[in-house]
């Protein structure tokens, strides 16, 4: 039995480390109870030296929910709730999975509320992840934007990443079964503006990559939704909203899509990348935060 977790904040904005905690013993029901408000606190959670097998991992994900939905993406053969997340050395123009700026299926009715990501095979350089805290990105507007941003309803969508436009793309991924469908072009409508269900905070619901529109009554025609498209993702995506983290084998790596959005970074051409990729759901849709 573990009594307290060992804590080390990586920066002043998001980002922790846990030291000392092995998930395959250090389980008990406080220790959850603790890593799961640390995860909420600091959005990003490191978790290294770690040795999980497949199974391991959604044992572990399912202590922190129930398995999440993952469309599109086909899981490995040995369990239905892991994806591989992989880039051969031989593909070294292909795209990056992860690639751009998102928050995990957002196009989705309840989106996971956490993703659960463990390093197997990594770059020595390249290959980093990079999130952003849309909590601190609200916390940091005038109040006057904060209560205009409160108006506005999201407009998410698969189709920029999973229509059937997009399948050569993806098809660059030899080792990954990404098959895409005529439904990505569906559309589901989340708050801009939502209230962490376990912190109370608000947070920007946005990223770039699901987010196809935006609806309100300020929002008379296409311009001026296109240029607060475009202001919300230079905003979201600021320096100073974000934590780098340099991956190792052994890492497991926890984060909560509810109030961050990520990107991975493809700076490892010729080098492979393996990671197993879990998601767990809190089963409540997004809702609105109310100043």
């Amino acid at each position: 039995m573990k009594a307290s977790l060992e804590i080390e904040p990586l920066t002043g904005v998001l980002g922790a480390r846990i030291k000392g905690l092995d998930l395959k013993s250090d389980l008990d029901a406080d220790v959850i109870k603790d890593l799961r408000n640390t995860i909420c606190e600091f959005e990003v959670a490191i978790i290294p030296d770690q040795n999980l097998s497949p199974e391991d991992q959604v044992t572990f994900s399912h202590l922190l929910g129930p398995y999440s939905p993952v469309p599109f993406v086909k899981p490995i053969e040995e369990n239905s709730e892991v994806i591989k997340v992989v880039k051969e050395s031989t593909e070294p123009e292909a795209f990056n999975f992860g690639g751009v700026w998102h928050s995990d299926f957002s196009f989705l009715p309840i989106p996971p509320a956490f993703t659960i990501l463990y390093a197997i095979d990594v770059p020595p350089v390249g290959g980093d992840t990079v999130w952003a805290s849309t909590t601190t990105a609200y916390s940091q507007l005038d109040e006057s934007t904060q209560q205009q941003l409160t108006k506005i309803t999201a407009v998410h969508s698969a189709s920029a990443s999973y229509s059937p436009a997009q399948q050569n793309l993806h098809s660059q991924l030899s080792n990954m079964n990404i098959e895409t469908s005529e439904t990505a072009n569906e559309t589901q409508e989340h708050p801009l503006v939502c209230e962490h269900p376990e912190t109370g905070k608000p947070s920007l619901f946005f990223n770039p990559t699901y987010v196809r529109g935006l609806k309100g009554t300020e929002l008379e025609d296409k311009e001026k939704e296109e240029a607060l498209l475009k202001w919300l993702n230079n905003w979201t995506t600021g320096i100073q909203f974000t934590f780098r983290h340099k991956w190792s084998p052994g890492d497991l790596v926890i984060w909560d899509n509810r109030s961050t959005q990520h990107i991975a970074l493809n700076d490892y051409k010729g080098v492979r990348r393996e990671l197993n990729r879990t998601t767990a759901s809190d089963q409540i849709a997004p809702s609105p935060y109310k100043i």
